[in-house]
């Protein structure tokens, strides 16, 4: 309103002069505007209005936070011809606070100023964030307003580094290493004013530590893997770059991080089927001109393995999980026949099931909850639960990850299942198996062209060891790694 009333009489004073004979000198500089303002930044708007040619010296703004002008930043335009707008800007104003401009014109012999205009710059504010889930390193946004040249941001107690700042109100940022925390609020710091969200940001986690390799320097392929309690972990059988059958096992004892070399009684084999308790099936020979198939099937328990009645089947590639006592196998017969067999350990006895809809193998992943066993299709990602007391096969999900070529971990630790390292792939997702949501976990290092070769459970961690792809040349140790789904 100051700004029109003073404009008017200007106006009339004009009109006034020039009613008259002779057209008396007329220059006025005037504070117009202001155009913008930011927490840290402000354009204004002056002029110079005059009824005759000129030339200034300089013009332009000052700029103060109190409103005698005892120090202000002077916004210099430089030399001017002629009457007209000009617009001038400043940076680095503190943010939150009073400020007061006023246009100047330097004529040569004095300094002459406009009229003072009072306004403040703006509080910063975050608006949202997104993603909210990320691994370090990614790339978030966050929308907000008044972010000046100086913005900071954090992820709890880290600062992350500032990639992008879009016209102060769009922030382009990197994920910093935590700190410790899964979860932690983002704030962004502007000079001496801080704002953050209610709602934090969550850390995608896990840690993977190496704690040792494969005993022998060879790489092993179609192999088998089993536990014996929290503490030995078995690998062997298979072959050796499938040129020279494995004949037994090494064992590794998680309470001495040392490795044994266990013999087996029965034949070497390769593309077997395999649980803690059971071994059997697969291939008595090298090659496949024609498949050479070995039905014996063996026993481990307390120690010992224990060679148990031939095999009701032949099959080369079946899955098998255990679900009480009773071991489950579902695969092909060398006609390629679905079969899916009970075996009764009681009585010793294989019981020949319905078979299900989906055909399933050893490229498939496969895991047992309360009671329950779950499949996991390496073609499309479908999830399947079988119900050992009513035999219904039910879907119930679909892995979100990469199915690589298949042969993917499955593994449960409490009410969480951990799935994926299929072949070609180093993506882990976390299942909770009570609200059966998603959660990607760190992927595993290494190369990701590699094979599983096995994995275990110990208390809260998963102890893993891969293979690279047998198409892969070169000398490639089988690193053995503890994974801490919860470690950050």
């Amino acid at each position: 309103m100051l700004k029109f009333r003073f404009l008017s009489l200007v106006f009339m004073l004009m009109c006034i002069l020039s009613c008259t004979e002779e057209d008396p000198e007329v220059i006025l500089v005037t504070t117009e505007e202001v155009l913008f303002a930011s927490g840290d930044e402000i354009r204004l708007l002056g002029r110079v209005i005059s009824n005759q040619e000129l030339s200034l010296v300089d013009h332009g703004f000052y700029v103060s936070e109190d409103a005698s002008f005892s120090s202000p930043a002077i916004v210099s335009l430089g030399e001017k011809d002629g009457p007209g707008r000009f617009i001038g800007q400043l940076t680095g104003l503190r943010v939150g606070r009073p400020y007061f401009a006023k246009a100047f014109m330097d004529r040569g012999a004095e300094i002459e100023f406009g009229n003072v205009l009072e306004f403040s710059t703006l509080e910063p504010a975050i608006i949202e964030f997104s993603p909210k889930f990320g691994a370090v390193g990614e790339e978030i946004l966050i929308e907000g307003r008044n972010f000046g040249a100086d913005t900071r941001v954090f992820f709890g107690g880290q600062e992350a580094q500032v990639i992008e700042n879009t016209l102060q109100s769009r922030l382009r940022v990197r994920v910093p290493i935590p700190e410790g925390n899964r979860t932690v609020p983002i704030r962004v710091v502007v000079q001496d004013r801080e704002v953050s969200l209610s709602e934090s940001f969550e850390y995608q986690i896990g840690t993977y530590e190496k704690i040792g390799t494969f005993p022998e320097s060879i790489r092993v392929y179609d192999n088998v893997f089993f536990q014996d309690g929290p503490n030995r972990f078995f690998i062997g059988l298979g072959s050796e770059r499938r040129l020279v059958f494995l004949p037994g096992f090494q064992r590794y004892d998680l309470s001495s991080s040392t490795w044994q070399e266990v013999a087996f009684p029965g034949a070497s084999r390769s593309f077997a089927f395999s649980t803690d308790h059971y071994i059997g099936g697969g291939l008595s020979q090298l090659g496949s001109n024609p498949f050479v198939y070995e039905g014996s099937f063996w026993g481990y328990e307390n120690g010992a393995f224990t060679q148990l009645p031939d095999l009701p089947f032949l099959s080369r590639d079946a899955i098998a999980f255990e679900l009480g006592e009773d071991l489950f196998v579902l695969g092909k017969n060398p006609d390629t026949t679905k079969f899916f067999f009970r075996f009764d350990k009681s009585e010793m006895r294989w019981e020949l099931l319905p078979t299900p809809e989906q055909e399933f193998t050893r490229n498939d992943a496969v895991f047992t909850y309360q009671g329950n066993a779950y499949l996991i299709d390496s073609l499309d990602g479908t999830i399947w639960r079988y119900n050992p007391n009513s035999g219904a096969w039910d879907v119930i999900g679909t892995y979100p990850g990469s199915l690589g070529n298949g042969r993917g971990m499955a593994r449960v630790i409490g009410d969480k299942a951990f799935i994926g390292l299929f072949e070609r792939s180093d993506q882990v997702f976390e299942l909770d198996l009570n609200s059966f949501s998603w959660k990607p976990k760190n992927p595993m290092p290494g190369l990701p062209q590699s094979v599983i070769v096995g994995h275990f459970v110990s208390g809260e961690s998963l102890y893993i060891m891969r293979v690279p792809d047998i198409t892969l040349a070169g000398q490639f140790p089988m690193d053995f790694y503890r994974f801490d789904p919860e470690g950050i």
